[in-house]
């Protein structure tokens, strides 16, 4: 199934699909949504992250307002 392509809630024109890019550990991922509250590590810094719970971002941008959402499809 082809996913559709959402109009701008704010002034209706097509949305072009994009993504938020992420620096990890000196280099470049896909941010991702992951369920439930932060959780921060105790000793090394940074949070907790399951990563086989993850679902990858698509950011969607109006061309005319710029207005974002955010998407978290299933896989």
């Amino acid at each position: 199934m082809a996913q559709s392509i959402p109009r701008c809630p704010k002034c209706q024109k097509t949305m072009e699909r994009g993504h938020i890019p992420d620096i990890a550990e000196s280099h470049v991922v896909q941010t991702a949504w992951a369920r439930g509250e932060t959780e921060r590590r105790r000793w090394v810094g940074g949070i907790k992250v399951n990563t086989k719970e993850q679902l990858p971002i698509t950011a969607y941008r109006c061309p005319s307002c710029g207005y974002v959402e955010l998407y978290a499809p299933p896989t």
